[in-house]
């Protein structure tokens, strides 16, 4: 389920005027659109490189990513209230051992899950569309016909000039809240030692990655 939420955390959009409530979630709708059709495309050009050069697989990934991602906003969501006790190093060493994650599940994700259609919502009309809370619904269905709803959150970064997703529910999970709530059990496990939370979570989510792997190459070989 992460992984198909790995697959919806993706946005980009040019400067926004000053927009109606609707406007403007139509606005971050056709923007997620036309995103997932490019990291799509992006995939399947590059999918031989994923057997043949992982490393230039996922720099090809992490090139269309990257500026898409805020990652310290999300790492800052994840660590919660520790995330101002945490020193700048900490914050830095968390959110770097985040991105490889992220992007080598996103990878592996994309590529087991070739067979599986995205159906865009249309915009919400009972919601209160801004630039700083804005909502976007999709459905992932897979092969057998499941569905699983998908809600994202996003917000426009004046920085930058796009949309951002801030958190994502999915199938009526809230992930942010869910890793969140992980890592705040982590730091009590360790006697409120940040650090050694850190490295846990860094340890867990290599596994994670490292399972990931697992079930793709079992998957490819059947």
């Amino acid at each position: 389920m992460i992984r198909l939420l790995l697959l919806l955390m993706v946005l980009l959009a040019p400067g926004v005027q000053a927009l109606e409530s609707e406007e403007l979630g139509e606005h971050a709708h056709e923007v997620v659109r036309r995103v997932t059709t490019k990291v799509l495309e992006k995939i399947n050009t590059n999918r031989d490189l994923y057997e043949s050069d992982k490393a230039r697989f996922y720099w090809e990934l992490e090139d269309v990513l990257g500026p898409m991602v805020d990652f310290r906003r999300l790492t800052r969501k994840i660590m919660g209230r520790y995330y101002f006790d945490a020193s700048k190093e900490q914050r830095q060493r968390f959110a770097r051992a985040f991105k490889r994650s992220l992007l080598s599940s996103y990878a592996t994700g994309l590529i087991e899950f070739t067979d599986y259609e995205v159906r865009m919502l249309p915009p919400r009309k009972d919601f209160e569309h801004t630039s700083s809370n804005t909502l976007v619904d999709l459905e992932v269905i897979t092969p057998s016909g499941r569905v699983f709803p998908i809600t994202q959150s996003m917000y426009y970064d004046l920085s930058s000039y796009a949309w951002k997703a801030q958190n994502v529910i999915v199938n009526g999970i809230n992930i942010g809240q869910l890793f969140n709530e992980q890592f705040v059990q982590l730091v009590e496990d360790n006697n409120g030692n940040i650090g050694a939370a850190i490295d846990q979570w860094i340890e867990n989510l290599q596994e994670q990655g490292r399972e990931l792997r697992k079930r793709s190459v079992v998957s490819g070989a059947q």
